[in-house]
């Protein structure tokens, strides 16, 4: 077994593995080695993820091509793990069937159907932090028992539910009612400075307000600020926690790992940035942890998150075009309606609502008061996006379960396309 440079094919520049180490790694993998093996193995897996390198199996010899392993992290986990390169695209070949490290193909992955409503969205706990030391953990091989069909879970990331909470705590996810005699007074600068002085009343660590490793511009990282701060910070930083940084950024594009700033400037991170629900498109808010994962590289941009929002003045988060146009046409009504002396306002809600019928989180919530009759109706609206019988189904069990609790409208992607969502709060409603 040896050491050899990423993106190599393992023919040059090896460097040995001991015997003793080889051993100790497959006696781990295959689940009978002791304490001692895992931290030899660990210690390998974290050598080589520090220097660059692949660890190139020699179950083929050492004059052919050797099937390739990548040190690997998963992150959600907290766990190293030797990822298989095999390739017949890039001739990178398979372990003998009887190497240790050998695996059969999986079978076509079968996706998890999303349904239309998470189990449930719950605020996350603890502090605002997203990035953890490095463990001491090398996952040995799965189960045989278990089945193999290598399904991607549906889980949300800690870093979509800290965004989440960070908007919710600034309140850019609810629209007051216009004032009687003036236009909305919202801007893309004040949407960042509501954040700010939300990221005050969060600890990113006992004692460090999030406030003072928050930045919502992508300079003071371009100029390496954000890194020097960290730095200086470090050395008092709490013991066992990951001294961290986050950027809250708007983008107009996200492409793999590049998240495209205004002005055309780009930020990379380390893996690609993550979404939840279908892509939407621009404008988004990102949120981006940065912190050291190793050691020769210094602080980075590790992760980020990209949640789809209504207008770039406008913080509100979206899910779908669907509920982007619901959320934008509210917010050209509140001026139509003004005129009428019928105020709205509204909040969508980002977690689950403590309700008689349980967890529930409508779309939007609307509060409506007539100024002439003295109407006042608080209604839910839900956002229906497309046709999919699944989607369709759970929509329709949330919306019973929301008209137990009072008025609840549901409106259509189609219907809001085609005729607005006023003329679907006035059927629904019967006001407007």
């Amino acid at each position: 077994m040896w050491l050899v440079p990423r993106h190599s094919r393992g023919l040059s520049l090896r460097t040995d593995v001991p015997v003793v180490v080889r051993d100790a790694l497959v006696r781990w993998y295959e689940g009978g080695g002791t304490d001692a093996d895992h931290r030899a193995s660990v210690t390998m897996v974290v050598k080589a993820r520090t220097h660059g390198q692949w660890i190139a199996c020699d179950c083929l010899g050492g004059e052919t091509p050797p099937p390739l392993m990548s040190p690997s992290y998963l992150s959600e986990a907290e766990t190293y793990y030797l990822r298989r390169l095999t390739s017949t695209r890039q001739k990178r070949p398979e372990h003998l069937t009887d190497c240790p490290f050998y695996r059969e193909q999986a079978p076509q992955r079968f996706r998890e159907k999303r349904s239309a409503i998470p189990s449930t969205i719950d605020e996350p706990h603890g502090l605002f932090n997203a990035h953890r030391l490095a463990p001491e953990k090398l996952a040995a091989m799965p189960d045989d028992s278990e089945p193999d069909d290598r399904t991607r879970g549906v889980a949300i990331p800690r870093l979509a539910r800290l965004l989440w909470l960070l908007m919710e705590m600034a309140h850019v996810n609810v629209v007051e009612p216009l004032p009687p005699d003036q236009g909305r007074d919202t801007s893309m600068a004040k949407e960042f400075a509501r954040l700010r002085r939300a990221a005050e009343r969060l600890d990113i660590a006992p004692g460090i307000p999030l406030a003072k490793h928050f930045y919502t511009h992508v300079d003071p990282y371009d100029r390496n600020v954000v890194f020097a701060r960290l730095r200086k910070a470090a050395a008092k930083w709490p013991s066992g926690l990951a001294p961290q940084a986050f950027l809250a950024l708007y983008a107009l594009d996200i492409s793999g790992t590049t998240i495209t700033l205004a002005e055309g400037r780009e930020l990379e991170v380390k893996t690609r940035v993550q979404y939840a629900g279908a892509r939407v498109g621009p404008p988004y808010l990102v949120l981006v942890v940065v912190g050291e994962h190793n050691p020769r590289d210094g602080f980075s941009a590790l992760r980020g998150y990209a949640q789809p929002i209504a207008r770039p003045s406008s913080f509100i988060a979206v899910h779908n075009q669907a509920e982007r146009d619901a959320v934008i046409g509210l917010l050209d009504l509140q001026y139509r309606w003004r005129r009428r002396q019928i105020d709205i306002g509204f909040k969508r809600p980002l977690f689950d609502l403590t309700t008689r019928a349980g967890p529930l989180r409508p779309d939007l919530v609307l509060d409506i008061r007539d100024n002439s009759t003295g109407e006042l109706i608080e209604a839910a609206l839900e956002v229906i996006a497309n046709d999919e019988p699944d989607y369709i189904d759970a929509k329709q069990r949330k919306i019973s379960a929301l008209a137990e609790l009072g008025p609840t409208v549901f409106a259509r992607a189609a219907t809001l396309r085609d005729h607005g969502i006023e003329a679907i709060l006035k059927a629904n409603l019967g006001i407007g």
